[in-house]
């Protein structure tokens, strides 16, 4: 606004619209969703603490965490179910600390679907509309959209118990942007289906959000709806969030101990190292780790998909324990003194157990972690870094047809 109008008195090339432009702060763009060290207590239990966090419009943000991390708490204070003992929360803007749901905008997709069994799904859909007296043209134009977008024509005289469990979510959904809402949220929508249309319907979710341009804050403890639905996922742990991050970077760039265990199937490798006369050590072992600095306090993290198996040559002798084969891939577990890494492999690859191989890494899959707080440490910057130990190493077995 006051560029503009300076604009008015200023020919744009002249000097003092250019220092007064260079003076003038870029404006932050309106946040969707956005919680300012929001907490909540319920007796001695802090359900949140200090929550902080900030979603853009049309963004499809997760939160992820273990039973009773304060997700949902968190759900429920965005929606107005709970109030926060302290904190605020706004919505594109607009303070909602103390207004109760109704007033909030939002719409809301539950894990039980809560939908009404003696109505029929165009009634569903349309109860929201009936107590807020839109007019029963606009109900009509609506109802037609919704029901088409979803695919819900041919059910609409049906009533929920004559519905497949995707199609009563469909339902669910469906009720919750019906009326033009800019931000819904989900809670745990799709544990209540089975393995495949929980695929189906996560695809279907995220082409949907993208559609309407929504924004979507969904909570959920799967993994693989969280990585594989969410531009960002939040990671909370015991009512405090541990990392904020696109997918690719929480997995490949866990900020904590916690996150390195939490993401992954299976978790990242975690080594806690010591020191020798030669250099860093695997703890426990003479592995020695060719890494700057001292070893002791640190924890050296891998990802299962980034440790090289070959039958010989340089790197770390380690025992195979088990082997757990995926089809395409298999993961084996190895033994090196008192710990266990995780590889993947190809799938044909059958190690005996009890065979011994031959592990490696470069640079770039490492990960450090300070052991004593937690937090990931500063990247290496050294050429290499890989575990050296000689050993007389059988080759490992391929699968036979």
């Amino acid at each position: 606004g006051l560029v503009h109008e300076r604009r008015a008195k200023w020919h744009i090339g002249t000097p003092a619209f250019i220092a007064l432009s260079q003076c003038i702060p870029m404006l932050a763009p309106m946040q969707a969703i956005t919680l300012d060290t929001v907490s909540k207590s319920y007796g001695d239990h802090c359900a949140t603490n200090a929550v902080s966090l900030a979603i853009e419009p049309g963004r499809f943000a997760v939160v992820l965490g273990p039973s009773g991390c304060g997700k949902t708490t968190l759900l429920r204070l965005v929606a107005g179910l709970e109030r926060p003992d302290a904190g605020r929360i706004t919505l594109h803007g607009r303070d909602v600390t103390n207004l109760p749901p109704g007033q909030r905008e939002l719409g809301m997709v539950f894990q039980s679907y809560a939908l009404f069994p003696h109505l029929s799904v165009g009634e569903n859909l349309l109860f929201g509309l009936k107590l807020q007296r839109t007019p029963r043209a606009e109900r009509a134009r609506r109802l037609h959209e919704t029901s088409q977008l979803l695919g819900l024509e041919a059910l609409l005289q049906r009533k929920p118990a004559q519905l497949s469990g995707g199609q009563q979510q469909r339902v669910a959904l469906g009720r919750a942007i019906i009326g033009g809402r800019r931000t819904v949220l989900m809670d745990e929508p799709l544990s209540n289906l089975d393995a495949k249309l929980r695929h189906e319907m996560r695809r279907e979710l995220k082409s949907l959000a993208r559609a309407l341009d929504m924004t979507v804050l969904y909570v959920t403890h799967d993994q693989a709806e969280a990585l594989g639905m969410g531009d960002l996922v939040v990671i909370m742990n015991q009512g405090r969030i541990e990392q904020i991050a696109s997918p690719d970077v929480l997995y490949e760039r866990p900020e904590s101990l916690f996150v390195a265990r939490f993401i992954g199937t299976p978790p990242m490798t975690l080594l806690p190292l010591g020191d020798s006369p030669d250099g860093p050590v695997i703890e426990g072992t003479g592995q020695r780790v060719d890494i700057a600095g001292p070893g002791a306090g640190r924890v050296l993290g891998l990802r299962p998909e980034q440790i090289e198996v070959r039958q010989q040559g340089d790197g770390i002798a380690a025992k195979v324990e088990s082997m757990e084969y995926l089809g395409a891939d298999a993961v084996i577990a190895c033994r090196v003194g008192p710990h266990l890494l995780s590889a993947r492999v190809p799938g044909r690859l059958r190690p005996r157990l009890g065979e011994w191989l031959t592990l490696s890494w470069s640079r770039e899959a490492i990960n450090l972690f300070d052991a004593a707080g937690g937090r990931r440490l500063p990247d290496l910057n050294s050429p290499c870094h890989k575990l050296f130990a000689p050993h007389r190493r059988p080759s490992c077995t391929a699968a036979t047809s």
